[in-house]
């Protein structure tokens, strides 16, 4: 190099500036042009490793597919256990639907190396079925005989005919029954075993902390190699648990977690960091119930088909949600398995011109000091008052006070009476006590409406909060649960559809969205429908937060 350093000191001062400048811009080509090069040849795909920490308002309990209850005990139990569907290698039934059976994958284990057979399957119903579990998931499993074919494949026998049995395959998380067989079942409560699981997942359980007080602060994760579907790419999943919204927000902002769920247009005002943000629809829906027996005004079609004409529900979806919903005009949200538009068109006009001259014509007049109405039935005045109960959650509360101010507008009085989410359901739920109730429907991934507008349904344990009774519409419900016909049992769903909502039960308002916030780093999330927000999860080995390069 002596040589170079003769040449270059013989250089004037000018001319060595020049020649640095010129040695860096070649350099510096050859960077680009390689870097370009690369990048053509190559391509980025997601790469397992990483860590990733979500946080949720609650705590776990129960991470046991049997006895789950709470969200975050069923977020769990999708993460650490697999479903039947997950560990099926082909599943079959007779012509009739009522005889299914499902084969198992080859050498499929649990967390803890046992071999998991089709004993854990039967076991897992057996329990399910089991009244001193009081399990959950019990009524979807009423009248299913489960029995052993082999150890790798098991028969289920139903006693009528049921088209929506693959759901039932598709959402029943397996059990370890070496685990849990020696405890009755009514002690489950207490195993160790709801805290520190072992399932047949995508992950597996590692840790958990708790401070003095008990509280679990925090639950840890790992990518489980063992699983028998796609693995997880993200290695390490960590949860951590918070008492309020707020402490949750805080920490997202803190970069202590790095997402978290059910995400309000609060909590994203809050936010002061670069985010992401992820909005599944969902197969839930938020009406306003009518107890037509409470109120003699809501026996009156016209008042009820008036209650509904007036409300905007775009608008109200950007009151109460911050624009994240759809509007609804039936018992199936827009998007569900089953929804029809055409079936509910008829119900879907809103005006509270509209709605004001439905309540002229049917006789139901204007105080004009007050501005609300009244009408003589049976030679007794009538006002035309509602009460309507509603759970004190933050945006039901902002529906509750659009709808006041809609029905006002209409000439109808509002009384807004706020509970607590546990009592309502506790007593007034139970008891059918409200007038108007507030409140939602989760439908399943098959929208079965039986639950929920079947008139066998109108009282509790029932679902039926409208206490709705329609012969026609219970035919409708009862036979397409049993049709294995596609075609016809959709022109079923589309009839019943239609008749619930002429009948105007209810003030059908909207579907939320559930909304996920991220960091930047996330990816691989790519939000389609949910029937459960924990059903968030059975994505969750597609998502990654590291890449590598490979040739095209």
């Amino acid at each position: 190099m002596g040589w170079f350093k003769k040449i270059f000191f013989a250089l004037t001062r000018q001319e060595r500036i020049a020649f640095i400048f010129g040695a860096v811009a070649v350099v510096v080509s050859f960077v680009v042009v390689i870097t370009m090069v690369f990048s053509r040849i190559t391509m980025a795909v997601p790469a397992a490793g990483g860590e990733y920490t979500e946080g949720i308002v609650g705590q776990p309990e129960y991470v046991n597919p049997v006895i789950a209850s709470s969200q975050t005990d069923n977020d769990l139990v999708k993460m650490v256990y697999a479903s039947l569907a997950d560990l099926a290698q082909s599943a079959s039934s007779s012509p009739d639907k009522r005889t299914w059976n499902v084969r198992l994958k080859e050498n499929l284990s649990w967390q803890d190396g046992q071999k998991l057979t089709s004993d854990d399957v039967i076991f897992t119903v057996q329990k399910i079925q089991d009244e001193d579990a009081n399990s959950p998931l019990a009524q979807s499993w009423q009248g299913v005989a489960v029995s052993r074919v082999s150890e790798l494949e098991v028969q289920f026998n139903l006693a009528n005919s049921y088209a929506f049995f693959g759901d039932n395959i598709k959402n029943l998380y397996i059990l370890p029954k070496h685990l849990f067989v020696d405890a009755p079942v009514g002690n489950w409560r207490l195993s160790d075993y709801n805290l520190k699981p072992i399932g047949s997942g995508p992950y597996k359980f590692s840790s958990y902390q708790k401070n003095a007080s008990g509280f679990i602060t925090s639950y840890n994760l790992e990518a489980w190699n063992g699983y028998s579907g796609t693995k997880p790419l993200i290695q390490n999943f960590d949860l951590h648990f918070f008492s309020d919204e707020n402490t949750l927000v805080q920490s997202f902002n803190n970069g202590q977690i790095d997402g978290f769920g059910d995400v309000s247009p609060e909590d994203i005002s809050a936010i002061n960091r670069p985010y992401d943000l992820f909005a599944w629809r969902t197969s839930g829906y938020y009406a306003a119930f009518f107890n037509q027996s409470k109120n003699i005004a809501l026996q009156d079609a016209s008042v009820r088909k008036a209650l509904s004409a007036a409300v905007d529900r775009d608008a109200l979806i950007n009151a109460a949600l911050g624009g994240k919903g759809v509007p609804e005009f039936g018992p199936i949200p827009e998007g569900a398995a089953s929804f029809s538009a055409s079936s509910t068109a008829a119900t879907a006009t809103t005006s509270a011109d509209y709605a004001s001259s439905l309540l002229d014509n049917a006789g139901w007049t204007k105080d004009p000091t007050t501005g609300f109405r009244s009408k003589t039935i049976q030679k007794s005045v009538i006002p035309l008052v509602i009460n309507i109960t509603v759970p004190q959650i933050d945006f039901l509360a902002k529906t509750a006070d659009f709808l006041r101010d809609a029905w006002a507008a209409i000439g109808v009085q509002t009384n807004v009476i706020l509970d607590s989410p546990e009592n309502i359901i506790a007593n007034q739920i139970k008891t059918r006590g409200y007038e108007v109730l507030l409140f939602g429907n989760v439908l399943g991934p098959s929208s079965d409406l039986y639950s929920f507008w079947d008139s066998s349904e109108r009282f509790a344990p029932g679902l039926n909060l409208a206490i709705y009774n329609n012969n026609k519409a219970d035919s409708l419900i009862q036979t397409a649960r049993q049709n294995v016909d596609d075609a016809s049992r959709e022109s079923q769903f589309s009839a019943v559809q239609g008749i619930i909502a002429a009948d105007y039960p209810a003030v059908f308002l909207y579907s939320s969205d559930y909304v996920y916030i991220t960091n930047k780093n996330v990816q691989g999330i790519t939000p389609d429908f949910l029937t459960d927000s924990s059903d968030r999860f059975r994505e969750i080995p597609q998502w990654y937060l590291n890449t590598a390069r490979v040739l095209k």
